[in-house]
């Protein structure tokens, strides 16, 4: 459980752009099964995410960062790791040491505890020079993680695995009211 102590230093630090939308369980950007997102890797966490009963918002703000660059954010979830709060981000390639960068921004200024979930594994990306572990918070490889429509259910499989280990961490907790877990 954070401290008030946390729980202010943390809204102190956060100054991101006005929320485009209200936030609560009916906005549309409140995680269902009915929202619609963009691609099978997506829907994949999303099913786990809502398996599992943890709250999270997909898509839901613009953070600005440095050279008019902005970040959406996938998933900002209700889990808190070390008093961090969780994005998942699921992505196909991430050797882009670009890419790479504007996520290391968004974490630096934003201080949300960033996982990126790939079917690149660590070792073939760190002998391309593009180690996402000198980047971001926390690698999840996941063998065989495709962008089909076959391959949702054994990919929400694995993500859940995932979810469920970080869960276990003592640093871990969820925040389950939707209006509490999102800093606006």
């Amino acid at each position: 459980m954070l401290s008030q102590k946390q729980r202010d230093y943390e809204l102190s630090v956060y100054v991101p752009t006005p929320a485009p939308v209200p936030v609560h369980i009916g906005n549309k950007k409140y995680l269902n099964q009915s929202l619609e997102l963009k691609n099978p890797r997506e829907d994949s966490v999303k099913i786990a995410l809502l398996d599992l009963g943890i709250p999270a918002y997909y898509e839901y703000m613009r953070y600005p960062l440095s050279n008019g660059k902005v970040y959406y954010p996938d998933f900002i979830t209700s889990i808190y790791f070390d008093g961090r709060q969780v994005v998942l981000e699921p992505h196909s390639t991430v050797s882009d040491k670009g890419y790479l960068k504007k996520l290391n921004e968004f974490i630096n200024r934003y201080n949300f505890y960033l996982i990126l979930i790939s079917n690149r594994s660590h070792r073939k990306l760190a002998e391309q020079n593009s180690d996402p572990e000198k980047f971001i918070d926390e690698y999840w490889f996941i063998n065989n993680f495709l962008n089909t429509k076959d391959s949702i259910k054994q990919n929400s499989e694995n993500v859940k695995k995932k979810l469920k280990k970080l869960l276990r961490n003592p640093e871990t907790e969820i925040i389950k009211s939707s209006d509490a877990f999102l800093r606006t």
